[in-house]
């Protein structure tokens, strides 16, 4: 991690010190642990290199646990262009930093590889798309919205479950904020899917293997007599024959649709017609298969990703590596507490907004994009979350219809179209070669012709 001075900013200071306005002179510790009971205010961290070129904006504000909301609310009050705080840094309370720079424990629940976690980021996004996806054409920028990509993050960059725990608890305090759009997927769909990827995978073995992940478990999600059945059809689809595979991924399907009461839940049966449709392509390929199914069920795209990340490249098609693999290089990265965190606002900051429950303190946030919040989950891992209006303070606002201009506002209008119709009368009987000197102009000429006596009388 990059090397961090500090000092302790007095609330009154604080606006102050963010704006590097307290001088290059300043006096910085080397400990973090700076707060005091009696006092309000916030830890500055600033990067070493940073100041040794005179540059003392802070690249970390840590909070104290008990006095956060007081905080937000005086400096809102007596400095608003200091809001959001994350403007200036990344903006943690004390006890997520501690739990960062505490040591991490070797307990192995989530996976701490970038490598199986793109793939289940995949999967999420095709989940999580309006239309039917199509993998070669994904953005991969839909990955800072899906749940797993937050997850993902927490656990590369903290290697500690304890923390992705956390992480994890804080997702579901967002998925029913009810300001957020609702998603098809949730958090007790994807969460065992989590929970399996680091199942330990031996490339000699093929994939046979994946049928050990609902050997286990089978009595628990189905009812007898169907287990047997079942596990027959997921031995045909293991065939190295192209048409047996594809026949019995027909008959699976079908005899899925009779007998759908055989399935306790619905996380169970996206689970295998995942596994078959992985099956029967011998990898990735076949991911168009889940398209029909995906509409009952969405979690089959996640339990998909999950088959293809344990499976490895070998079973990757073009369009499935490419994706993966841009996913990856973003998950790969060391955390550090100077890093430059595309986020709109922090969790210390999302709790205190919640809790005041005042729709314009969402309006006044400056956003990276339009009807979507940004939120740092965790230190270091974000996620994008979509607003049910683009502006909330106004979505309960009655908007006036625009009237179109009358008379009164415009008292030349009439003349004008007047003129419009006379021209246009002009032209056309220019075009049949009658003498236009005999048009009038005048408004109760346009509504009858004009004869030549009358138009001579008044010329005279």
């Amino acid at each position: 991690m990059t090397d961090l001075r500090y000092i302790f900013s007095q609330r009154d200071d604080l606006p102050d010190a963010l704006f590097s306005m307290q001088g290059n002179s300043i006096n910085t510790e080397s400990s973090p642990y700076l707060f005091s009971n009696a006092s309000q205010g916030a830890v500055l961290g600033f990067s070493t290199e940073n100041l040794d070129l005179g540059y003392t904006s802070p690249s970390l504000v840590i909070l104290s646990t008990t006095k956060t909301a007081e905080l937000f609310a005086w400096l809102k009050t007596y400095a608003t262009e200091t809001y959001p705080l994350s403007q200036f840094g990344r903006v943690v309370s004390a006890d997520d930093f501690k739990a960062v720079e505490s040591p991490k424990n070797t307990s192995n629940i989530y996976w701490k590889r970038p490598d199986r976690w793109s793939s289940i980021v995949i999967g999420e996004i095709l989940a999580q798309s309006d239309s039917d996806p199509i993998v070669s054409i994904l953005p991969l920028s839909r990955a800072n919205a899906t749940f797993s990509f937050a997850v993902a993050k927490s656990a590369v960059a903290h290697r500690n479950d304890s923390v992705t725990d956390e992480c994890i608890r804080r997702l579901k305090i967002l998925s029913s904020d009810k300001r957020f759009l609702d998603r098809s997927l949730s958090l007790i769909d994807i969460n065992p899917v989590w929970r399996n990827l680091g199942y330990l995978w031996d490339n000699s073995q093929g994939l046979e293997q994946l049928l050990s992940l609902i050997t286990a478990p089978s009595n628990e999600l189905f009812e007898s007599p169907h287990v047997t059945a079942r596990n027959t059809a997921f031995t045909e689809l293991l065939s190295d024959s192209v048409e047996h595979r594809v026949l019995a991924f027909r008959n699976f399907l079908g005899a899925n649709n009779i007998n759908e009461k055989s399935y306790k839940d619905d996380s169970s049966k996206a689970f295998d017609i995942a596994l078959a449709a992985f099956l029967v392509g011998r990898g990735t390929s076949h991911v168009f298969l889940l398209k029909e199914s995906a509409r009952l069920f969405p979690a089959v795209y996640v339990w998909f990703g999950l088959f293809a990340g344990l499976a490895g490249p070998i079973y990757w098609d073009i369009a499935w590596a490419r994706a993966a693999k841009g996913i990856e290089k973003t998950l790969n990265s060391n955390f550090s507490w100077t890093e430059s965190l595309p986020c709109d606002i922090s969790w210390p900051e999302y709790l205190w907004i919640a809790s005041i429950d005042n729709e314009k303190l969402i309006a006044d946030i400056p956003k990276q994009l339009p009807k979507v919040l940004t939120i740092e989950v965790f230190p270091g891992a974000t996620c994008q979350l979509r607003m049910k209006s683009a502006n909330p303070i106004q979505q309960n606002l009655d908007v006036p219809i625009e009237k179109p201009f009358e008379e009164s506002v415009f008292p030349q209008a009439e003349l004008v179209y007047d003129f419009i119709r006379e021209f246009i009368k002009v032209s056309d009987k220019h075009k049949l070669g009658i003498d236009v000197s005999t048009i009038g102009t005048d408004n109760a000429n346009i509504s009858k012709p004009t004869t030549p006596a009358k138009r001579n009388k008044r010329n005279r």
